[in-house]
């Protein structure tokens, strides 16, 4: 099993031999590549799951800190693994209709993104981490360069590079207990590892490099928002939650920032007019509700890690989702400006309706899945301490109000009026509707899943 783990992370960086391949030929290629490799780690889920869950742990290479490669395959790995690398075969897929040129370059690209981002998210340890988001930084510098944006995307990859440094500071403090099989508790690594993550996932304060990301094309925004380095912050964090059991000497630390960051995000939310930013946005807001979870977790409660990655999971199809329409309404319109978008129903009815229940998701609006994860996040904190027993669900709730809010005004505005209908790409439609139907089942899924996972030891 562990050997179709290793070639489900390692076959997506195979897309870097197509750099210069174009046209059907590139599509084809990547299409089957990406679909290989969600096949094969399909098969050793299947396994995993069928066998009764058990732990794998391989290391491949060591060196005088512990392991710098292994894979660990695990209940947690399984499910992020899974869902990551089936997004980022629905984004290929998408991809055929929406890139027009320099196909094989961003294939490439997204190739080197999906496979660092599995070796990521089954690593044994935190060099292993560094390594994989240092090449994510590398992918996503060219990436949001595809969009013309190079200052934006300098930005991004040294934001990114100061969490890859961070990284190698917790290793350089924990020593051979960077393995997170023998990781224990050692703050300053803690501190060091909180603002790795917040970089990873643009939190406070490093939160505006994310936005600005939005240059590159929609299928890799989609990617790195729903499954890739902006979730896969709070996954690491989670790992390291989860292996450290860390005590709840840095609760406030934790949650205040995330506290302070949806709060902020509240504001930004009806100054945007773009929908790319405004789902940049609730990206940092959503993975906030993540890190608020993790904080309870710093209390004893193992619910904090499950709810988390229950979050993360539910948070990456939904946002896919919305990144897609977004991108169906860019081919329709010529613009992501929501003022200029008029008469959606007629003009592009499947992408308005993916645009209509993404959006109202992200509020956390059934059916899709952020209801659920919103709902057990406000119902566990209300067992946190002191004021955070009120402040943590109020900042989750009155969140997902003035979401609502905002998508409700803008569904007034862009929905209805008149236009003219448009053939939409049926790719891009099978796409969204697929990701429609994972975002309605996965809540029911994934919970029986993630009610599994506890702290290791």
């Amino acid at each position: 099993m562990i050997e179709l783990i290793l070639a489900s992370a390692l076959l997506p960086f195979a897309l870097l031999l197509i750099w210069r391949l174009e046209g059907v030929k590139a599509d084809i290629i990547a299409g089957m590549t990406m679909g290989a490799s969600l096949f094969l780690n399909g098969v050793a889920a299947y396994e995993f799951f069928s066998e009764g869950e058990r732990f794998y742990h391989t290391t491949y290479a060591t060196s005088k800190i512990g392991e710098v490669f292994g894979i660990n395959a695990d209940t947690a790995s399984i499910l992020m693994g899974t869902v990551s690398v089936a997004i980022a075969f629905l984004m290929i897929i998408y991809a055929i209709s929406y890139i027009d040129s320099g196909k094989g370059k961003f294939y490439s690209l997204m190739g080197l993104l999906t496979g660092a981002s599995m070796l990521f998210i089954y690593s044994t340890n935190l060099v292993q981490f560094a390594l994989s988001l240092e090449l994510m930084a590398i992918a996503m510098l060219y990436l949001v360069e595809l969009g013309g944006a190079k200052t934006d995307a300098l930005k991004a990859f040294l934001v990114l590079n100061v969490g890859v440094l961070l990284i190698l500071g917790a290793v350089a403090v924990l020593g051979n207990g960077q393995v997170l099989g023998e990781m224990t508790y050692n703050g300053t690594a803690f501190v060091l590892l909180i603002f790795a993550a917040f970089m990873m996932s643009s939190q406070l304060p490093f939160y505006s490099w994310l936005p600005d990301s939005t240059a590159s094309p929609i299928p890799a925004s989609a990617y790195v928002h729903s499954a890739s380095i902006v979730p896969l912050g709070a996954y690491m964090l989670f790992r390291v939650v989860q292996y450290m059991k860390p005590n709840d000497q840095y609760f406030w630390l934790l949650g205040g920032l995330a506290v302070a960051m949806i709060v902020l995000m509240m504001v930004y939310y009806p100054l945007q007019r773009d929908a790319k930013r405004l789902i940049a946005y609730s990206t940092m807001a959503q993975t906030g509700v993540a890190y608020i979870t993790l904080a309870y977790a710093l209390l004893g409660h193992v619910a904090g890690i499950q709810i988390a990655l229950y979050q993360v999971v539910n948070h990456a199809v939904v946002k896919a989702l919305a990144f897609a329409s977004v991108g169906g309404l860019f081919l329709t319109y010529g613009t992501t400006d929501l003022k200029l978008i008029k008469g959606m129903r007629k003009t592009a009815p499947w992408t308005g309706i993916a645009w209509f229940m993404s959006f109202l998701g992200l509020a956390g609006v059934l059916p899709l899945g952020l209801f659920f994860s919103k709902a057990f996040t406000i119902m566990s904190t209300r067992h946190a301490k002191g004021i955070a027993s009120w402040l943590f669900p109020a900042v989750v709730l009155i969140d997902a109000a003035i979401f609502l809010i905002v998508v409700l005004l803008w569904f007034k505005e862009s929905f209805f009026g008149e236009g003219e209908p448009k053939k939409e790409p049926r790719v891009m439609v099978a796409a969204m509707v697929l990701l429609i139907i994972i975002g309605i089942v996965m809540p029911w899924v994934s919970l029986d899943v993630v009610m599994k996972i506890g702290f290791a030891g």
